[in-house]
């Protein structure tokens, strides 16, 4: 991060108003490779899909961030990646960095392609949380590590699992103290699947008529 990046952030990100705080990050910062041009801006029912995903995520959290470059309209503070190319583990990494500094305790995070995700995600991971590095959400078996809520006291062991060669997300979480909390069925949610993720225009065909058919908006 740059001196003028961290100026900006600085200026952005307060600092945790209590110890149980909660830091919400979505994860932004991808080249959406499969969908072939930048599906987090790509509208879903009149809306982009990251404001999908804010919406949903936002109240569960105290402060709302992206993890990725600064995107225009979206009027959260952004948190530069310090190591391109790293993936969401990278991502991770600069996010708990910057939120130690801040004195945020937790970090929930989620992808931006997931506009499904539980109303109740970050209350329910918090709660397993306790002593655990980390609580991961899952759901019929499937490990969803983007959706996550961290302890930032995992940082160090984030830092020594990319020193060590780790590039995702399930590997690091494989080498920490995790919990995985399952969450059943939603009926607000395509195929009952809170998780259901945007990777292709496909996918987002199928969010599209899901949403057409409910006649709402999310």
């Amino acid at each position: 991060m740059s001196e003028r990046d961290d100026r900006l952030v600085a200026g952005a990100l307060n600092r945790a108003l209590h110890e149980s705080a909660v830091l919400g990050v979505v994860f932004a910062g991808g080249t959406s490779r499969r969908y072939g041009r930048d599906k987090l801006s790509s509208e879903l029912h009149g809306i982009p899909l990251l404001r999908h995903v804010a919406n949903r995520f936002g109240p569960q959290v105290n402060r709302l961030a992206i993890s990725g470059p600064p995107r225009p309209g979206f009027p959260y503070p952004s948190i530069p990646d310090q190591l391109p190319g790293a993936g969401p583990l990278g991502a991770l990494r600069s996010v708990l960095q910057l939120a130690v500094q801040r004195d945020w305790r937790f970090v929930a995070t989620v992808s931006g392609d997931t506009p499904f995700i539980p109303r109740d995600m970050v209350s329910g991971l918090s709660a397993a949380l306790k002593w655990h590095d980390c609580a991961v959400a899952s759901r019929n078996g499937i490990l969803h590590p983007t959706c996550a809520v961290w302890a930032t006291r995992a940082c160090a062991k984030i830092e020594a699992g990319l020193n060590a060669g780790a590039r995702s997300l399930r590997r690091a979480v494989s080498n920490l103290d995790a919990v995985e909390v399952n969450f059943s069925a939603a009926d607000d949610a395509p195929r009952g699947d809170p998780f259901f993720n945007i990777n292709s225009v496909e996918d987002m065909a199928v969010a599209q008529a899901w949403l057409t058919g409910r006649g709402r908006t999310e």
